[in-house]
């Protein structure tokens, strides 16, 4: 769908991002699950890095990387004038914290600024070149290195290497704080923009040191576009257009990924008649109203008027505020069954 629609209501979002990484800043992206953090992400290091092959997501996982091929053709063509590049970009794509850095070890590796030797690599890698190293030989090797041993050797790799080094990760919500020593460290050294959909308040130090750059909803506006675009890309059959656009709007909250499920799953019908735009639903779109402190401070107050009706005497205070207790329980049943006003 990203082919598709590009990043429609994102332009100024990733100018500016682009501006506060140009400055040297460490950025993190935050907002909801499906708001196109990554997305955003992906468009920022294109403005940053415009070579496609340099643009790689690393992994700790996969023997051979995406686009390898788009990687070798380059580096056969341009190899001599890519040694001296003075900018590398590090794009990591693992979740997994321990993922991450050895991501970070592999592309430093393949850009020879991580050396085998500092790894630790069986000595018939010694002296190659970091490309010329198959992963799928020394991944086992690399991924049984602690993490101590592991950032002890990047960290200097990076502060001797004259040149920038930006590390982009996808995702560092599940950071712990176990970790965030770890990660300070790669900061002392290099640049780093990343994406979270939470920020955890027991890695205060580390979000300390990254500027805060909220990926808010889409703008109704946007969202109409995306709609639009979608249905006559696909050829959709809708009985009322103008309705299932609206009703596209309002279910997804501006959410990208929500956007992208309700049309890709109406998609599938031949046919998308106003029956159909009725029962269509997302969660994303849905907003539930939080009763808790309304129904402390009620059952406070019916716990207290009791005590005054009898403290006073009063059978008929007493016996009212008796019947308020029953209702209040009743009431708190079905609104902690998951029962909320949604707008």
């Amino acid at each position: 769908m990203k082919d598709l629609i590009g990043l429609i209501g994102r332009d100024d979002l990733v100018e500016k991002i682009t501006r506060e990484v140009n400055k040297g800043r460490h950025i993190i992206l935050t907002g909801q699950v499906g708001c196109g953090k990554s997305a955003v992400l992906e468009a920022v290091l294109e403005q940053i890095e415009r070579r496609k092959d340099e643009r790689i997501k690393f992994n700790a996982e996969d023997d051979e990387l995406p686009g390898e091929a788009v990687r070798q053709e380059a580096q056969r063509l341009y190899g001599d004038k890519r040694q001296t590049r003075n900018f590398t970009l590090v794009y990591v794509s693992d979740h997994q914290a321990k993922g991450q850095f050895i991501a970070i070890a592999r592309r430093l590796l393949q850009a020879g600024i991580l050396t085998p030797e500092a790894l630790e690599l069986p000595e018939q890698f010694h002296g190659m070149r970091g490309e010329q190293i198959p992963w799928a030989k020394v991944k086992r090797h690399v991924t049984r290195t602690v993490m101590r041993d592991l950032t002890g050797a990047i960290i200097p790799a990076i502060h001797d290497h004259r040149g920038r080094v930006l590390i982009a990760v996808d995702d560092l919500t599940s950071l712990t704080p176990t970790l965030q020593a770890f990660w300070l460290a790669v900061f002392g050294v290099t640049q780093v923009i990343g994406c979270a959909s939470q920020r955890k308040t027991n890695l205060r130090k580390l979000w300390w040191k990254m500027t805060e750059i909220e990926v808010p909803p889409l703008a109704p506006a946007a969202t109409r576009e995306i709609a639009k675009a979608y249905i006559a890309q696909r050829g959709m059959l809708i009985e009322a257009p103008d309705l299932f656009i609206e009703h596209v709007v309002q279910q997804s909250g501006g959410n990208p990924q929500a956007i992208e499920d309700m049309l890709d799953d109406a998609s599938k019908e031949r046919l998308v008649d106003k029956r159909k735009i009725r029962e269509m639903r997302h969660a994303a779109g849905v907003r539930y109203v939080d009763f808790t402190p309304v129904m402390v401070i009620a059952g406070a107050l019916i716990v207290g008027s009791r005590y005054v009706a009898m403290g006073l005497g009063d059978t008929a205070l007493y016996v009212v505020t008796g019947l308020g207790a029953a209702i209040f329980m009743a009431a708190r049943y079905f609104l902690f069954r998951g029962a909320g006003k949604a707008t």
